[in-house]
């Protein structure tokens, strides 16, 4: 009796192995035909990528570019002779063929900050920025503020780069801490050689509508 159970056994055992042998043999073919299919099925449904696709769709006109080259979000920032603090941060800035120094910037913020807290900030459509000559010149859509409560209109501002001069040639109107002021040009600059601090002259028939606060 014990001699038939040990044959079942050993039976049983050489069946389990030759279905495990015949498992694995079949996985053996099965795997790699399935990766084939996967894989080809890949190459298959994979886009075909157009290389002028991208130069078509580009935001930036790369020929443009390469004709005229130019800087996005520049900054120039130093302080002056008399410890201010100026910064010129624009959109663009072209070089001059005939100038290298000198740069034709768009959509300029042009910040001052005098020694004792006083403040000048401007904006403007195009100007120049002349680090050879060391000045700067803003137009288009000017709109400037000052301390101690000026908020200001004009076509066009020029200054220095290395000391504390800014002058509008032309029109000024807007807002004074007194009042509505219209005048035919302004000139910020330092109060005295010996002294800190800065002044706003108006000139050229100053015009000065008084209101008084409430």
């Amino acid at each position: 009796m014990a001699r038939l159970i040990r044959q079942g056994s050993r039976q049983g055992a050489r069946a389990t192995r030759s279905r495990y042998s015949r498992l694995i043999g079949v996985l053996k073919i099965v795997l790699p035909l399935t990766a084939l299919v996967l894989l080809s099925l890949v190459f298959l449904l994979a886009r075909t990528i157009d290389p002028t696709q991208g130069i078509s769709m580009a935001s930036i006109d790369v020929e443009d570019r390469a004709r005229d080259p130019r800087l996005s979000g520049a900054r120039f920032a130093g302080v002056t002779e008399d410890g201010a603090a100026l910064t010129i941060v624009t959109e663009t800035a072209r070089s001059d063929p005939n100038a290298a120094m000198r740069l034709e910037v768009t959509g300029l913020d042009l910040s001052l900050e005098g020694a004792e807290g006083e403040t000048l900030m401007a904006h403007a459509e195009s100007g120049v920025v002349d680090r050879g000559a060391g000045s700067f010149e803003m137009s288009g859509g000017l709109r400037l503020s000052a301390t101690p409560g000026y908020d200001l209109r004009t076509e066009r501002i020029e200054g220095l780069l290395d000391s504390t001069h800014i002058r509008a040639p032309g029109e000024v109107s807007g807002r004074a801490p007194a009042g509505e002021i219209h005048a035919g040009n302004m000139v910020m600059r330092v109060d005295s050689p010996m002294e800190q601090g800065y002044v706003l002259v108006f000139g050229g028939g100053v015009r000065l509508i008084y209101q008084p606060e409430n």
